[in-house]
This record gives structure tokens, C-alpha cells and sequence, in this order.
């Protein structure tokens, strides 16, 4: 494999509405989070053809100003989302990838 100048390993930019309440939290430690399902539909290209794409993802907010910055989240937000994933095991033992933001912005 070709190594490649860019230093973007993990970057994830997704558009795309707000497919559940979002829930809020603060750590022991004292730092807030936000978690909500993140659903994107649109169509693609693949192999010459027309393919509808479609996914939900676990999106996780931590943070001062980016909680602050989204306190008007609700479920129908239209939103671009940017940041990194990573796989989270749920309580049950199930893994799951999350979206965690980095930069969110509304879309009319």
C-alpha cells in the first residue's frame, strides 16, 4: 500500500437529520456529552450505476462549547457532521460504531 502525504487517518464527514432525542450528560469528571442517532440518505455512484445509500450512527458530542453550540438540537435537525469514529461496546457486549463530532453545522 501506498503511503500517502495526507495525515488524515480517521475523518468522517457526514449530512444527513437527527433520528433521536438527543440525550445529555456530564462525566464525573465534569465534562459534558450529548448523544443522539445521526441518520444520512442520498444518492451515489458505484460502478457506473445510481445507488441509494443509506445509514444510522450513534453520534457522541463532548465538550463545553460544542455542547453549548448545539443546544437547539432537536430530533429533524438537519446537520453536517465532522469528525472521527471509533466502535463503543454497549452494555450488552455489542460493538458499535460512533460518530464523534468535531465540528457541527446546521443546514437550512
Amino acid at each position: 500500500m501506498r503511503k500517502s502525504n495526507l495525515t488524515i487517518d480517521n475523518r468522517l464527514s457526514l449530512t444527513g437529520f437527527v433520528a433521536s432525542h438527543p440525550k445529555r450528560s456530564i462525566s464525573p469528571s465534569g465534562i459534558e456529552h450529548c448523544r443522539f442517532v445521526f441518520e444520512h440518505r442520498s444518492q451515489q455512484t458505484e460502478a457506473g450505476l445510481a445507488r441509494q445509500a443509506w445509514c444510522k450512527i450513534a453520534v457522541s458530542l463532548s465538550g463545553q462549547q460544542l455542547i453549548k453550540q448545539t443546544q437547539s438540537i432537536t430530533v429533524g435537525s438537519k446537520l453536517l457532521i465532522v469528525g472521527f469514529i471509533t466502535t463503543h461496546k454497549s452494555n450488552n457486549g455489542l460493538s458499535q460504531l460512533v460518530l464523534h463530532a468535531e465540528q457541527i453545522e446546521f443546514i437550512d
